[in-house]
């Protein structure tokens, strides 16, 4: 239901003789302010040689490589046994994740050692090998 045509006076809902009470300014010690604003420049003079803060976080996010060990094959067979043996027994989660994440990290530690055997097979000299080469060994004589 609509009602047109009814004037509402602005001011109905107030009482009479009661206005906007005049705003006056909070007083603080001066010595407070102080002491904030030299806190202020101290951080700013401290942090003005440093980065941002979002600058620095990237920072961790990508850690320089300063150890090309850290990257090879062996230690991450290392930390992929670690996973294995030491995190996923700890983890609270049902035992079929648990068990699906042993497989599936089973089954990359196997190819990681597969392929360290191999390039183990292929950088190792072979001891039995002719100074002139395999082809030395095969050849019948005429």
């Amino acid at each position: 239901m609509k009602i047109t045509g009814r004037q509402v006076e602005p001011d109905r809902y107030r009482s009479s003789g009661t206005g906007p009470a005049p705003v006056r300014p909070v007083e603080t010690p001066a010595g407070r302010d102080d002491d904030f604003i030299r806190a202020i420049g101290h951080a700013r003079a401290r942090g003005a040689g440093q980065p941002a803060l979002a600058a620095r976080l990237d920072a961790f996010e990508r850690p320089e490589a300063s150890d090309a060990r850290s990257y090879a094959n062996a230690r991450s067979i290392e930390l992929l046994q670690h996973v294995i043996e030491g995190v996923l027994p700890t983890l609270d989660a049902d035992d079929d994740i648990v068990g699906m994440a042993k497989k599936v990290i089973g089954e990359e530690l196997e190819w990681r050692q597969a392929w360290e055997a191999r390039m183990s097979d292929t950088m190792a000299p072979q001891a039995d090998a002719a100074p002139g080469g395999d082809d030395a060994h095969d050849e019948e004589p005429s």
